[in-house]
């Protein structure tokens, strides 16, 4: 009996989501930034913009420069991969 709950719960913990995780963005870098699949980048590029629009006070958010920040973040990362992200992301403006 208690080896087959045993084995229930760990096909459970095997089957069970996964819970995201908490990330510290002061964390991150450019390589981890880099290194990130493209749904990982794209939230994280998200998370960025609301926190240096919300650091400068605006409400604003250009959806058509939204690209032209991803590109801008690309190319400064991989040319600084050891700065944090939350630094490179106040370059693109620059």
């Amino acid at each position: 009996m208690k080896t087959s709950l045993a084995i229930v719960a760990l096909i459970l913990a095997l089957v069970a989501p996964a819970r995201a995780a908490s990330v510290d963005m002061n964390e991150r870098t450019c390589q981890d930034w880099l290194d990130a699949d493209d749904d990982e980048q794209e939230q994280t590029l998200a998370w960025l913009r609301g926190y240096l629009s919300g650091k400068s006070g605006s409400s604003l958010y250009d959806f058509a420069g939204s690209r032209v920040d991803e590109a801008a973040l690309k190319r400064y990362c991989q040319n600084h991969l050891t700065v944090g992200v939350i630094s490179a992301a106040g370059q693109w403006k620059h």
